[in-house]
């Protein structure tokens, strides 16, 4: 019974404290409405005089519900006790398959939506840094995608953007996909989101890939600090979307990390180091370190690696699609 007591005693003084949840329910014309958004603040944020950092962590292509709280909390919480992760308000919104984009018909304008209503609304109803400084984006599989889309449409809005195991197809052009694998009940899923026929130039417009292509100047200039990472064991492939991006962001010279993880799946024990990793990342540009080596003071001089990073001009890449039979779970 003494050794009992000891423990508890133990544990006691060693739990993690617990972080704070909220649910928002924003009506907006954008998406259907209300929009669900779930917030977590860390332990202590009423003690904060000045406000913290904002970051938006997108979910996988589940319907989001209860995500933040049942799959990322631990994580975070984790991340924030051991000083991986800066105190910072965590923000999900719940979207359901959109992927996180404008669809084609306007019903669904989930892009717009994060980077407008809910951000404004976050920012003013919390003590968050309302710059671009302040503000960091990430997500998992189709959060991954989703951070991309958004991230690299807006770099002006955040400084640094994590896209763990994006979920998007290996390709340059919509007529490289081969859809066949995923059976007629694809075509509904992408017409609504791509229109009917597919607008290949409306698909391209915010494929990660195409967009890195169209536009590597802008990335170039605007400083966007990115981590690229994927698993090789991930039976969803998304091993082989984060290479193509990787190869086109270094001939593009736009400067980013890229960590491909020996043994790694889609999901299960390769997050417990994954996770911290990503979260280091973001609080590192969320607080740039000091002297010329800094992020920000090589960007403000304009340098550029030569050699290893400069521009080229490779728009098409040998690519072999993969079919997994056995997806496994999203994030």
């Amino acid at each position: 019974m003494v050794a009992m007591t000891g423990f508890l005693l133990f544990y006691a003084a060693h739990a993690q404290p617990s972080g704070k949840l909220l649910n928002l329910q924003l009506e907006t014309t954008l998406v259907p409405s209300p929009a669900s958004v779930d917030v977590l603040l860390p332990p202590g944020y009423e003690q904060f005089n000045d406000p913290i950092p904002l970051f938006i962590w997108l979910h996988g292509g589940s319907s989001g519900e209860g995500h933040l709280e049942n799959r990322m909390q631990p994580y975070i919480e984790k991340a924030w006790a051991s000083g991986s992760l800066t105190p910072c308000v965590v923000v999900t919104p719940v979207t359901g398959s959109s992927y996180y984009m404008d669809w084609h018909d306007g019903t669904n304008q989930w892009a717009a939506f994060i980077t407008g209503k809910m951000l404004e609304y976050v920012r003013k109803h919390h003590n968050v840094r309302q710059d671009r400084a302040g503000t960091v984006i990430g997500g998992a599989s189709a959060g991954g995608q989703g951070t991309l889309r958004i991230a690299l449409r807006h770099p002006e809005k955040f400084v640094a953007a994590a896209a763990m195991e994006p979920g998007f197809p290996p390709v340059l052009k919509f007529s490289d996909w081969d859809i066949s694998s995923f059976g007629p009940s694809i075509l509904p899923v992408l017409h609504k989101r791509f229109g009917n026929p597919v607008d290949k130039q409306f698909w391209r417009g915010i494929h990660p890939p195409a967009m890195v292509i169209d536009n590597p100047q802008k990335l170039r200039d605007s400083g966007l600090q990115l981590l690229l990472e994927a698993g090789d064991e991930d039976a969803n492939g998304t091993f082989r979307s984060a290479e193509l991006l990787h190869r086109l962001l270094y001939d593009a010279a736009i400067e980013h990390d890229y960590h491909l993880h020996r043994g790694a799946a889609h999901t299960g024990r390769s997050m417990d180091w994954r996770m911290p990793e990503a979260f280091r990342f973001l609080s590192r540009a969320l607080n740039p370190p000091d002297g010329p080596d800094s992020m920000a003071e090589r960007h403000k001089q304009g340098a550029i690696r030569k050699g290893r990073y400069e521009p080229r001009t490779t728009n098409e890449l040998p690519l072999t699609p993969v079919v997994f039979d056995k997806p496994e779970k999203d994030m």
